[in-house]
């Protein structure tokens, strides 16, 4: 055995052997090969109504998406990213939609969905948050969330009763809080929760205040390189090669409007149909509104017909495959003459509107029976 041991360390091979492993052990464990943490990130983006209110010079959402895209342009290759809003054309308060699953390398996705996101709805911020405690944290490993909003909760949600419910379930998590321009009690109702989620709430005066937060939010990955600045990188997205290449053609139509009796209860029945280029899933939507508002409209976002202020009521459809056909029930309000329009959304990615029905009247029955004697 001795002998064989100092013709090792005589013979070439055998000194670079026990080189080798003297370099192993002797060495701090620091300089070697390392899986580095991967370190999770989740943007939260306020895409409610008001956020396309200006806002020196340019709307809130346009400036918050600019600066989103270039923090996300200095994140680390492999830093894993996620995307949730709420509002963004959906109606109501359950708007909030997971857009982009934590995923290793993310950000150019996140950053090219950013990009089709339109403010118009609600603030669901307790839905919001159910939203990304279901879909994007763990108890493994801590996930830096980063919210922007120009609001507070307005669908009577509970946003700390969730955090409290994330803490007690063991998911690690952080939450930094960005709020645009919201007045004192709306500041005070954000830090809480910031405090909640144990991270910090960073007060947005004006565009120049997104710079100092994301300085601040993301100190840990200052570099030489980067100067801790996020902010001069470039603000074009990459293309996302795994978005669909051809528009999705959509079309529909409401069929007839029939009336019912059930009891006492009576209303209308609307039937519809509809088809599109792509097979995946849709959201029909129902609105009615009164005839005489028709002309108060302003303009909206291309293809919403309505704006949200003149609805009397608003239902919704789910419906997979490129064609089909459904029907919606409706009671009517006594005493008007009304009119309905449907919707119809492509919900892959980004929902987004794709087509458009034609008004079609409908009459309260005793308003119905006199006009047409």
């Amino acid at each position: 055995m001795g002998k064989n041991t100092k013709n090792l360390k005589t013979h070439p091979l055998g000194i670079l052997f026990v080189l080798s492993l003297f370099l192993l052990f002797s060495y701090p464990h620091s300089i070697l090969p390392q899986t580095s943490t991967n370190k999770r990130y989740v943007f939260i983006l306020d895409a409610s109504g008001s956020m396309s209110e200006k806002w020196d010079g340019k709307t809130r959402m346009a400036v918050a998406k600019e600066k989103l895209i270039q923090v996300l342009s200095g994140l680390p290759k492999d830093a894993s990213v996620g995307l949730v809003a709420y509002g963004n054309r959906i109606a109501g308060c359950q708007s909030a939609r997971l857009y982009h699953p934590i995923q290793k390398g993310g950000a150019n996705v996140v950053s090219q969905k950013l990009a089709t996101i339109v403010p118009a709805g609600s603030t669901p911020i307790a839905q919001t948050l159910q939203v990304v405690g279901e879909y994007l944290l763990n108890d493994q490993v801590e996930t830096e969330i980063i919210f922007i909003s120009d609001g507070v909760e307005s669908c009577e949600g509970d946003p700390k009763s969730v955090l409290y419910n994330w803490r007690q379930s063991g998911k690690k998590f952080r939450l930094q809080i960005l709020g645009i321009d919201i007045d004192p009690k709306g500041e005070e109702d954000l830090k809480r929760l910031s405090i909640l989620g144990e991270g910090n709430y960073f007060p947005l005066k004006g565009p120049e205040d997104y710079d100092r937060s994301f300085q601040k939010i993301f100190s840990h990955l200052q570099t030489p390189e980067t100067n801790g600045n996020f902010t001069n990188l470039p603000i074009t997205p990459p293309m996302d090669s795994s978005l669909p290449t051809s528009a999705n053609i959509g079309k529909i139509h409401i069929v007839n409007i029939l009336p019912y009796e059930e009891g006492t209860e009576n209303g209308y029945i609307i039937n519809y149909e509809y088809s599109a280029s792509h097979s995946t899933e849709y959201m029909i939507q129902l609105y009615l509104y009164p005839v005489e508002e028709k002309h108060r409209s302003f303009p909206i976002p291309p293809l919403r017909e309505r704006r949200m202020g003149d609805l009397v009521s608003q239902k919704i459809e789910l419906k997979l495959g490129k064609e089909g056909k459904g029907k919606f029930v409706i009671p009517l309000p006594p005493g008007k003459r009304m009119k309905s329009s449907l919707e119809l959304w492509d919900m892959t990615g980004v929902p987004k509107i794709i087509a458009l029905s034609d008004e079609k009247p409908i009459h309260d029955k005793s308003n119905f029976d006199r006009n047409d004697r």
